[in-house]
Order: C-alpha cells, then structure tokens, then sequence
C-alpha cells in the first residue's frame, strides 16, 4: 500500500555563522570608511583653523609693531635714541648688559614687573622710544616749568618742577577741547597708573633746531629734514591732573634713568638737562621692546615692554610667534632711498638684495654684520656732550626697518610633510632656529608656519621721497 504524499518541507530561514561574519565585517569596512572620511574631514578644518589663526598672529604683530615703528622719535628724540637695535648698557631692563638685539644669545632676559621673562634663542629685538600713545601737548611763552613770569618767562626745566600747560595758548593753539580734541583727559588717562613704582618718562622739546644745515639734494634742490630739537626727559611718579588743573605734576629732570635718554646716543653717559626755558612741546615719552617671550617654549609669544623706571611691563601680543627678524634701512651711499647695490640679485623686491652685502639692509642675509648706533646718522658723535653746539653735523640716515615674523599653529600636525614644516628660515636668522630641538619629545616636530616680511618707513627723519 503506497504512503500518501504529505504536505512540502519547508525550508527554515536564517544566516549561516560565516554569511554573519561576512555581513559584519563589510558593514565594519563601511563604518571605518565613513569615520576615517568625517576624522580626516575634521582633521583638515583644525589645521586650516591653525594655519588662520597663525596667519591672524602674524598679521596682528606686523600692525602693532607697524604703528609703533613709524612713530620712532616722535616728539624729538634723536634717531640714535629712537631706534636701537642694542640695549643701552646704563640702562637696566635688558641682561646681558648692553647685549646686541640681533640673534640673541640664550640666556638674554628682559626685567617685567613680574620678574624675568627668556628672550627665545636666536630670534631679534627691537627697541622703539617716542611719544608713541598719547599725544603731544603745545606750549607758549607763558606755560613750561613753574615759576613763570609774565615778563621773564618760564623757568629752565631742570631739577625737579612743575609743568604747566593751557588748554589754548596765547597763540591759538588747541591743547584741549572737551568736545572736539580732549587731549589733556587722554594724557590723564594714560598716566593714571603712574606711581612711586610705576614711574613713567616725559619729553620736553625746546623752540630751537640742531640740525638747520642738515638736508638732502634730490635733482639739484636741497630739501631739509625733519627739525631736530633740543630736548629734555624728566620722570614723572603720579598721574597728571592736565584736565583738572592744567598741570602734568612735578617732573624729575635729574632723574638717573631719564638722564640717559638725553644724550646724542645710547653708547653716552646720561648727561643732564639743559637749562633752556622755551618749550615748544611736551609728551609722555614711551620706550618700547619687542621681542619673543620664551616662557614656554612649546608655545612662544610675541611681547611688548613698557619702560617703567628700571623694568618693563609686559604684555603679549600675539602667541605662537616663534621667530622676529630685524634690518634696518641705512642711506649709506646717500642716495636719499634704501635700495640694492648694482649687480647684485633681487630678493623679494627690486630694492632687496638676496646675496650678502648687496643692498643697504642689514642684516637681512645670513653673515652681514648689524649695523651700530653710530651708523643711523651721518657722523660720529662729538666728544663735548653739549651737542646743540654742533649744527647740521649729524644728519639721520636710518629711514626704514623691515621686519619678518614666524607664527606656527597651535598643535603639531604629524601628517603635514612641506617643506616648512619643521621649520621657516627668514633673513639672518640662525640654521636650526626653530628646529625640532624647540619642541622636546616631539621630534619631528611637524606645524603649519605662516611667515609675513614688512618694510617701514621712519617718517619722522626719512625723506618723504625714500
């Protein structure tokens, strides 16, 4: 008897232990690739971040050292004193002492009012004085150093006295105008932090000229220089009360650390004040440092020092500047311009010169030698102190500076292979300035660098031509 046929087997459903190791590997593969995609995607925006804020470093730097740079000697201060590329040795603030500002030797230290601060190794200074932050005030016959009589005049600002300033003077000039120029609150609001500690530095320039026979032939006509004035630095230890009494204080002319500021160069002894009496302005007098805190090496910072008697105060400017580089634009042929030497190659632009001693830069190449003091003007300082004596002998042939900066992103990027990236070489700066040896445990060390080179007129003692 045959078996009735029963109902169709059914086959049972489901995924075998290798098509389930397959499925997951692939998803895996997939999983790993979006990831790696979304990784690499945010990898790219933090360094493009780094590399935007290293490009805004370098910009900010550029601008406030620009402002301060252009502004060199304002108020009167003669070029050797304006810009000085080498610490005044009778001056503390700077160790070593007198220590040359171009590729400072490790070890070299600026004094803050918090203690000292490293200079980074290998990188430059740059030290600018000049009534930079606040403006300057006019005087007339009747105001200066007390007493003043209305028949003799004003007293010589020597010692210790009181200076005396009108909000209008007698010959129409506006100091102050609550309305439409508030010098004299701006003055005050500066000085507000003067103190017995926080002593701050005033010029007084006097109704004269040094330099009358001091000019420059350009196509056969002689166009003269910026006057060059007889002045004074006195230090004033309290705020000025201009707004509310007209007065900036007491200001001390005998004052050690002010007595260094009035000689024709750095490399003199302080000398003390003249004894003239006839001022034609006055302002408080700013000297200013630049250079790389090293603090932390990992992360350096451009900084800038505020003299305040015999330290700075310091405040950075921009983080992660690893490398400033200075030269100076010297008219050594006396061609009333600082340009490149005939024959010579071309850097950057027509007037640079990328081989050694080819232009009248220094030292923006490797093996040229700074420039000293002396050179910014056109001879050497006399023996006798009493420089007024000696007119139109000493003409400014410093007209420009050209600064290079180094910024580097924040975070090391393993995975950037350019050229830069263990390092940015710029003028004279020194084989393996950074290198690797900045960043320990970190070797390579491999960042994103921008590098900005600016050229900056002195527009206080170049020719408005150069």
């Amino acid at each position: 008897m045959s078996r009735l046929p029963g109902p169709p087997r059914r086959s049972r459903g489901g995924f075998t232990l290798v098509e389930m190791l397959v499925a997951v590997f692939l998803l895996s593969l997939v999983v790993l690739g979006a990831l790696s995609v979304f990784d690499a995607s945010a990898r790219i925006n933090k360094s493009e971040q780094d590399v935007a804020d290293a490009q805004a470093a370098v910009r900010y730097g550029i601008s406030w050292m620009t402002r301060a740079i252009r502004m060199a000697g304002s108020g009167g201060l003669f070029v050797t004193q304006a810009v000085l590329n080498a610490a005044d040795r009778d001056l503390a603030g700077v160790s070593p002492s007198g220590v040359s500002y171009d590729n400072v030797a490790q070890g070299t230290k600026v004094t803050s009012l918090n203690g000292d601060l490293p200079v980074r190794p290998g990188t430059d200074m740059i030290e600018v004085r000049g009534v930079i932050n606040s403006p300057l005030i006019g005087f007339d016959l009747a105001t200066g150093c007390q007493p003043c009589d209305p028949s003799a005049g004003c007293a010589a600002c020597v010692g210790v006295t009181n200076l005396a300033a009108a909000a209008t003077t007698s010959t129409g000039h506006v100091n102050d105008d609550a309305a439409n120029r508030p010098q004299f609150s701006q003055v005050d609001a500066y000085t507000a932090g003067a103190s017995a500690n926080n002593p701050m530095l005033l010029l007084v320039a006097f109704n004269d000229d040094l330099h009358p026979d001091c000019s420059q032939l350009v196509g056969g006509q002689a166009y003269p220089l910026y006057p060059q004035l007889p002045y004074n630095v006195g230090m004033i230890s309290w705020p000025t009360t201009l707004g509310g009494s007209g007065s900036f204080g007491n200001v001390d002319f005998g004052s050690g650390i002010a007595r260094e500021f009035n000689p024709e160069t750095p490399l003199e002894k302080g000398t003390g004040a003249l004894a003239m009496k006839n001022i034609r302005h006055a302002g408080i007098l700013d000297d200013l440092i630049f250079f790389i805190d090293d603090t932390n090496p990992l992360h350096p910072a451009l900084a800038q020092g505020t003299r305040r008697g015999a330290a700075f105060d310091v405040v950075a400017l921009a983080d992660d500047i690893e490398d400033m580089q200075v030269a100076y634009g010297v008219d050594v042929d006396g061609g009333n311009d600082i340009n490149r030497y005939p024959g010579m190659a071309a850097s950057f632009d027509s007037n640079v010169s990328s081989e050694r001693d080819g232009d009248e830069w220094a030292p923006n190449v490797a093996g040229e030698a700074p420039f000293t003091a002396t050179d910014f003007q056109s001879q050497q300082p006399p023996p006798d102190p009493v420089v007024f004596t000696h007119p139109g002998r000493h003409c400014p042939r410093l007209h420009a500076v050209m600064l290079s900066l180094v910024a580097k992103s924040h975070d090391p990027d393993p995975t950037f292979r350019a050229p830069t990236a263990e390092g940015v070489l710029t003028m004279n700066s020194p084989a393996g300035n950074p290198g690797p040896r900045t960043y320990p445990g970190l070797a390579p060390a491999r960042f994103r660098r921008r590098i900005q080179t600016l050229k900056i007129n002195l527009r206080n003692y170049a020719y408005e031509g150069s």
